[in-house]
């Protein structure tokens, strides 16, 4: 896959090529990764900046399932292939974990201060930091989804709240109003009958 990427002038161009390996026969770990780099490369000018930069190998080890998949950041392409590269640094992490990171909902930096992910140094361990950028989805992405979604739940409050005042309100004068009626029906039979007197 070929990703395009804008350039500072707005105008695109093919930057940066994201490519599996293995491709059809690519494991689902790998091809999330794709997916991931292919959106981030597409979509944020900063991340294909560094991706165009960055060199070397990083493996991402999911530790308790023993799947790798190496990422190979090379001129002009970033090339995804399952299995692990001899040397390489290695981020490694519970399965569910990795599938966070390579589904773009958590920060490679994030996991590494958390303990989620470990890193083992290996060659070229600079491209651990170019990888872990151009993997990362700015938190700004997560916060406006956060704030839509605050949004959609005040104004569901808001009207809940609305409805719910409304109800009441009818209700409470639906009461008064039968309350009052029997009185006034008393009252009028009461006086009714003796107007009839002579």
């Amino acid at each position: 896959m070929t990703v395009i990427a804008a350039t500072a002038d707005g105008r695109g161009r093919a930057d940066t090529s994201v490519r599996l390996a293995d491709g059809d026969r690519a494991s689902g770990l790998a091809c999330m990764l794709a997916s991931l780099l292919e959106d981030n490369l597409r979509d944020f000018r900063t991340r294909a900046f560094v991706a165009r930069l960055t060199r070397g190998d990083v493996v991402l080890l999911a530790s308790d399932s023993d799947i790798a998949v190496t990422l190979s950041f090379r001129p002009g392409e970033v090339v995804i292939g399952d299995g692990p590269q001899p040397g390489a640094p290695v981020l490694a992490g519970q399965w569910l974990d990795m599938a966070k990171l390579c589904s773009g909902r958590r920060s490679p930096f994030a996991a590494m201060t958390s303990g989620e992910l470990r890193l083992t140094p290996g060659r070229k361990l600079r491209a651990v930091a170019g990888a872990g950028f151009a993997l990362s989805v700015p938190k700004s992405f997560y916060d406006e989804n956060r704030e839509t979604f605050l949004r959609r739940r005040r104004g569901l409050i808001i009207s809940l709240t609305l409805l719910a005042a409304v109800m009441l309100t009818a209700v409470t004068l639906s009461q008064e109003h039968s309350s009052h009626r029997p009185c006034r029906r008393r009252a009028h039979g009461r006086v009714h009958p003796a107007s009839k007197v002579p």
